[in-house]
């Protein structure tokens, strides 16, 4: 699965420094070096909005100054999820160097993820079991054994996290976060950068608090006028067509050809039908990582879907198959704990755990287990990889404590700027259409496209990276249908 302008001049057609308008009044962050090159602060918001006298959680944030001698301003983002901690994803993320010398860049751990409050459930030998658990049960009795341990963990997340924390971890909550810290940053408007689910937590600040905006990239699209089953259907499309660009890829690599000589799709499906047949290969991890473990079905497939988020990590799902064939199961395991947050020291983010908080909050799921049998049978006729295992990745929402208290509805942000919306012809996660939708539900937005594989663009194209440089620095959006190839 995601932060003011002085100009020495200021440009015909230009748009007016953010400077030059008056920032809003609260309170200031007070910066400390944290790093070599960042600075840290917190940001004391109410827990619940309903209720600001009820308590407060602090916000970690994190920023890496401009190198610029008069940078434009803070640039905020997100990099997704939910549940991605924006801290970590900041420290870690080489941005360009133009960026790098017009924005301080800010990020930040939203409520209930990473040093936000985070929301708590299991540890990390409990995070693997779920992890391993069959993700396409079929029969009475794997289904009965899915479900008991979906409710221990959505129990485990109730008995080890606050029930006013879970009530109030919305993105709708986040929202009112992001526009704190914008008034703490001391900025009258917000310059905006989220990625994936990121792009969400945008679209929905853009129509809470429209003349806040400045700039705002939305970069891998999440479009929140689809249906659960809308969404879930087609991802699963995404996420089959990507598997099938990796099979086709492999002839044309040479350490996968050499890898897997029978060709990538009979290496996969042999691997696969060992699996699902019960068949387990073992992983030997270093002990801090769990030591040996057994990998099933659903820690394959885990590794798999984590692996065809990028063409970049294409390579590592090839030697990972190829080794798994041979009996060792390591790199599967490695790839999979990855996808769900396997930190350093061992112990696992609170992805799994945030993610699903927020999630079943933004939007009601079904709490009928024959809703998820009959779509999963539904999808495995048009995502037979995949569509199955989709179908049953909602489940811990059926038996959540907290009621949702949003609905799936499109976005329509009046009064808001014209914002910039990326959207990769090949993503899996986020399909090019869901960016071609919100461009037209939000009135003056443009669509820059990437063609090729992966999810989002930024960070995959040259062309991308310098339009998003300079609409940010401008305002000006690229032409009409501008296309830009994959250089990275």
């Amino acid at each position: 699965m995601t932060r003011l302008v002085v100009l020495a001049s200021v440009v015909v057609g230009a748009p007016v420094p953010v400077s030059g308008v008056a920032a809003s009044v609260g309170p200031r962050l007070d910066w400390h070096r944290c790093a070599v090159s960042f600075r840290c602060a917190g940001l004391d918001v109410p827990l619940d909005y309903a209720n600001q006298a009820g308590g407060s959680l602090t916000l970690a944030l994190v920023e890496l100054p401009a190198t610029g001698s008069h940078p434009i301003g803070d640039l905020v983002m997100n990099p997704g999820g939910p549940g991605g901690s924006g801290v970590q994803f900041l420290e870690t993320t080489s941005f360009p160097s133009a960026l790098r010398a017009s924005f301080n860049l800010v990020s930040f751990d939203p409520r209930g993820v990473g040093e936000s409050d985070p929301v708590k459930c299991l540890g990390a030998s409990g995070i693997r079991d779920l992890i391993a658990l069959d993700p396409a049960p079929g029969t009475a009795t794997q289904i009965a054994v899915v479900v008991r341990a979906t409710k221990a963990f959505d129990r485990s997340c109730a008995e080890h996290s606050s029930m006013t924390l879970l009530e109030n971890v919305s993105t709708l909550d986040t929202v009112r976060d992001l526009d704190r810290i914008r008034a703490a940053l001391g900025q009258a408007k917000l310059n905006y950068l989220g990625f994936s689910y990121g792009t969400y937590l945008g679209e929905v600040y853009d129509q809470t608090y429209p003349s806040h905006v400045w700039a705002m990239v939305l970069d891998g699209v999440f479009n929140p006028a689809l249906s659960n089953n809308e969404i879930l259907e087609q991802q699963a499309e995404g996420f089959e067509a990507d598997l099938t660009d990796f099979f086709a890829w492999c002839p044309r690599d040479k350490a996968c050809s050499r890898e897997m000589p029978q060709g990538a799709k009979t290496a996969y499906k042999l691997l696969f039908g060992h699996l699902a047949a019960g068949a387990v290969i073992i992983a030997d991890l270093p002990p801090q990582y769990g030591g040996v473990q057994q990998v099933t079905l659903g820690v394959a497939g885990t590794g798999v879907l984590g692996s065809l988020y990028s063409d970049q990590t294409w390579p590592d799902l090839a030697s990972a198959i190829e080794q798994a064939l041979g009996g060792d199961g390591s790199e599967l395991a490695a790839l999979a704990y990855a996808y769900d947050g396997l930190m350093p020291n061992g112990q696992f983010a609170n992805l799994m755990a945030a993610g699903t908080a927020i999630s079943c909050l933004d939007r009601p799921y079904p709490s009928d287990v024959a809703a998820y049998e009959r779509l999963a049978r539904r999808l495995a006729k048009v995502a037979p990889d995949f569509g199955a295992s989709v179908a049953w990745s909602d489940l811990a929402c059926a038996y959540w404590p907290v009621r949702a208290e949003g609905r799936p509805e499109a976005i329509h942000a009046k009064g808001s700027p014209p914002i910039l919306i990326v959207g990769s012809t090949g993503d899996p996660a986020t399909p090019y259409s869901w960016a071609q939708s919100v461009t037209h539900q939000l009135a003056g937005a443009e669509l820059l496209t990437r063609q090729g594989p992966g999810h989002t663009g930024y960070f995959y194209s040259t062309c991308i990276e310098r339009w998003v440089g300079s609409y940010l620095k401008t305002l000006e959006l690229p032409p009409e249908n501008t296309v830009c190839a994959t250089t990275s």
